[in-house]
Parts: structure tokens; C-alpha cells; sequence
């Protein structure tokens, strides 16, 4: 009885997190800089001032911050910030190790908050998930991240279950890469073409269309696993 009250004080504390990042999002004006174009031009732009008063520091506050900032805000506008400012490939590296470092807190938090509750539904209501978890954790992480799945959803969800932090961890790293360098390679492309911009064709290269066309592709490719998937399973 004492543990089950923990775990609801626990989810309470969890749900007032939660609360208040939804309301700094839709109903003050930091949250502005995320819901608006405006805004994530002005949170780029901020950002940019930050990272150049630093110094040679500047990477590493960057990385703090939007490592802090993915606990309970979209990651999109700091990955669009980290292509602008530090350019295509260290953008790439930048975003990726932010990434990283704030999914792996996030995993911790949901572990702390969600996996008691979370440990007595699914032993009791769905078994076969939560055995699926801690046997197959790799492989659920990493296909969910590349497949775009909502990134602070999985990031908690899967600290309330029983993924090993080492499958969630190589599961995160592996899974980003490819949708981390597409999104970064295509705002650098498009920063790079825009400062040497003179005429539309500009817009029109290898760097820009390239990692569109992959975007495009990666759309396909659960149709693909699983079209895989069927045709090696033996015929009955």
C-alpha cells in the first residue's frame, strides 16, 4: 500500500511537470518561440548571441541547453538552431550529442516517475509488452527513433518500462543518426545556399535536394521492414 502511494505521489509530481511545460508552451511568450515562425527565428537568433559570447565554450552551452530544453519542449526548433549556427556537420554532431544527453535524462525521469505504476499495469494488463521490452529494447528503441516516432513520448515511455538503459541508449543513438543528419544537413544546405543566394536556382542543389529526396525515402521504409519481414517468414 505504502509503495502504491509512493508511485501516485510520484505520477502527481510527474503530471505538475507536465502541467507547467504546457502552459509555459501555449500561454507565455517563451513559448512563443517555439509555436511560431517568428518565435524560432528569435530562439535561433538568441541562441546564436549565446553561443557566440561563450566562446570557445559556446558548442558545450549549446549542448546544455538544448539538452535541458528537450526534457518538456520540442526538440525541432534546437536541432533548426544548431544547423544554423554551427553549420551542416558540426550542427549534425551538436544536435546528435544534445539529443543524446536529453533523451538518457528523460529515460531516468520516466524511470523515477513512471515505472512503478507503469511495472504494475503492464505485469497485470499486458504482459506480452512489457516481456517484449526487456527482451527486444534495442530493437523497439531503434525503430521507433528512426520512424520519427514523437521523440519526449518515447523518451519517457520507455523509462516506465523494462528497457535496459544500454538498449535504450545504443537503441537512441543508432535510430537518430539518420533523421538528426538528414534535418540538419537539409536548414545547413538551405543556410549555406541562402547567404550565397542570387537567384532561385540557388535553392536547387545537391546539398538541398538530396537529403529531401532521403526524407522522402525514409517515409517508406516501415512499408519496406515489414514487406521484408513478411517474405522471410516460412510459408505455412
Amino acid at each position: 500500500m505504502r509503495d502504491r502511494s509512493g508511485h501516485l505521489l510520484k505520477l502527481v509530481a510527474f503530471l505538475i511537470l507536465v502541467g507547467v511545460s504546457a502552459y509555459v508552451l501555449f500561454f507565455t511568450p517563451t513559448g512563443e518561440l517555439f509555436r511560431t515562425h517568428e518565435g524560432r527565428k528569435l530562439l535561433v537568433a538568441r541562441l546564436d548571441a549565446m553561443v557566440q559570447g561563450a566562446g570557445p565554450l559556446g558548442p558545450a552551452l549549446f549542448i546544455l541547453v538544448y539538452s535541458v530544453g528537450i526534457l518538456f519542449l520540442p526538440a525541432t526548433p534546437f536541432t533548426i538552431a544548431g544547423a544554423v549556427i554551427f553549420g551542416k556537420l558540426h550542427g549534425m554532431v551538436y544536435n546528435l550529442a544534445a539529443d543524446i544527453i536529453g533523451a538518457s535524462v528523460s529515460f531516468f525521469l520516466g524511470r523515477y516517475f513512471l515505472h512503478g505504476l507503469a511495472r504494475d499495469f503492464l505485469e497485470t494488463k499486458l504482459p506480452w509488452l512489457d516481456r517484449k521490452a526487456a527482451e527486444e529494447g534495442f530493437s523497439v528503441v531503434f525503430y521507433l527513433r528512426i520512424f520519427w516516432f514523437p521523440f519526449i513520448v518515447l523518451n519517457y515511455a520507455a523509462g516506465a518500462t523494462k528497457i535496459r538503459f544500454r538498449d535504450y541508449l545504443l537503441g537512441t543513438a543508432l535510430g537518430l543518426l539518420p533523421p538528426v543528419f538528414l534535418f540538419t544537413y537539409f536548414v545547413g544546405s538551405i543556410r549555406d545556399a541562402l547567404a550565397a543566394y542570387r537567384t532561385p536556382s540557388d535553392l536547387l542543389n545537391f546539398h538541398t535536394v538530396f537529403p529531401v529526396l532521403l526524407l522522402v525515402f525514409s517515409f517508406f521504409i516501415p512499408a519496406i521492414v515489414k514487406r521484408l519481414r513478411k517474405d522471410r517468414e516460412p510459408s505455412e
